[in-house]
């Protein structure tokens, strides 16, 4: 696969951007707490992810000047600056990319109350739950409350990173949240973050702006492609290890659920 790291990191981007629109268009259909149950992360891990990535982006940064100098090249834009907007970006400006709105307002819109058997299964659950480092996610500007903004580039950075985070959370959880299970509460699975991968190269492949050959890969990049990059393995090597039979019950609640399932061209 020849598509250069820039070009993968906004297919990245893309992706998480169709999941976080597949994920609005069901807020009143697939409720945080049974996609944490089922598989260990929610909207919330979401923006927690990209939260995360500004982080690790900021000290890059700081220890990169290559790379520094690619964020920087325009002139006008200085580095403690950019740096001081990251160590700003909290929790409450990544809810935002993933919900559309502020947390609050999601709340109050969609969220229902948990039932009691949902709490417990909740409880149940939490081997599955993302653990996300509480003193990383603590902004530097967080006593001003101001929002902060960041530009379209950078914002890509921390969508990518946060794609990435998803793909390494459910790798790492193979055995424990089948991509039927996934389908069934929240209409996606790995299959579908694949498709997105493919969806975004096709968009991105534009003659016009592109060298040929980088065209030619976008073009090239199939379905095969994108699943080794949320797998991390070929797709029939993962069904191979991890994939078990499903139950005439789990085939039921699927068939059940279509009406949740993403639509891909």
């Amino acid at each position: 696969m020849d598509i250069p790291d820039d070009i993968l990191e906004r297919m990245n981007a893309g992706a998480f951007q169709s999941l976080c629109e597949h994920l609005r268009a069901r807020s009143d259909l697939v409720q945080n707490m049974t996609l944490m149950t089922i598989s260990g992360f929610c909207r919330n891990c979401l923006a927690k992810w990209m939260v995360l990535e500004a982080r690790r982006f900021s000290k890059q940064l700081r220890s990169d000047e290559n790379l520094a100098r690619q964020y920087t090249q325009d002139g006008d834009t200085y580095l403690e600056d950019i740096v001081q907007q990251l160590n700003g970006w909290g929790y409450e400006d990544a809810a935002k990319v993933v919900y559309g709105c502020t947390y609050a307002e999601w709340k109050s819109r969609h969220q229902s109350k948990a039932t009691e058997e949902q709490l417990r299964l909740f409880n149940e659950s939490k081997n599955l739950h993302a653990s996300h480092d509480a003193a990383l996610l603590n902004c530097d500007d967080e006593k001003n409350q101001r929002e902060t903004v960041l530009s379209g580039a950078i914002l890509i950075r921390l969508q990518a990173g946060a794609f990435e985070s998803l793909c390494e959370h459910l790798r790492a959880r193979s055995d424990l949240v089948p991509n039927m299970e996934l389908m069934t509460i929240s209409g996606f699975c790995r299959n579908c973050l694949a498709k997105w991968l493919v969806v975004e190269a096709r968009r991105l492949s534009d003659p016009i702006i592109m060298p040929s050959d980088t065209v030619n890969s976008l073009d090239s990049f199939g379905y095969d492609e994108a699943a080794q990059l949320v797998y991390g393995c070929t797709y029939p090597e993962w069904k191979k290890r991890h994939m078990k039979k499903a139950t005439d019950e789990q085939l039921e609640r699927y068939n059940a659920s279509e009406s949740l399932h993403a639509k891909h061209d």
